[in-house]
């Protein structure tokens, strides 16, 4: 008992203590998609609220829009000319975010998982 509030404890205040702010490689993966589709987030923490850009590479970015942190979730919304991508992700312990993405375009909906991690 002792040691599971223990690690619960330790857990809970890596994950309220993680700045977010800096360079996040990674990709997504449409569900039924047979490759990943790269991601590069440029992010800004402040306090619960986040900002910044993302798209495929340095070169096409985007602004983040109604981005928040709580806890360990996070979500998020980028707009390009074509579709609105929707995050909604989870802060891992070993310096990550994972979770879904919905994109939603004028005739279609998409579902794709996400995995991100954080350059040093």
């Amino acid at each position: 008992m002792f040691r599971t509030l223990a690690i619960t404890l330790t857990l809970s205040f890596f994950l309220q203590s993680q700045d977010l702010s800096g360079r996040w490689k990674g990709s997504f993966k449409r569900r039924g998609g047979d490759h990943d589709i790269p991601q590069l987030f440029l992010l800004k923490q402040d306090g619960l609220q986040l900002t910044g850009s993302g798209g495929p590479d340095d070169s096409e970015q985007y602004p983040i829009a109604k981005g928040a942190v709580n806890g360990n979730k996070v979500r998020f919304e980028l707009t390009t000319a074509r579709s609105k991508f929707l995050y909604d992700l989870t802060v891992t312990a070993g310096a990550g975010l994972n979770g879904d993405l919905e994109i939603r375009s004028v005739n279609r909906v998409d579902k794709a998982t996400v995995e991100l991690r954080k350059e040093k």
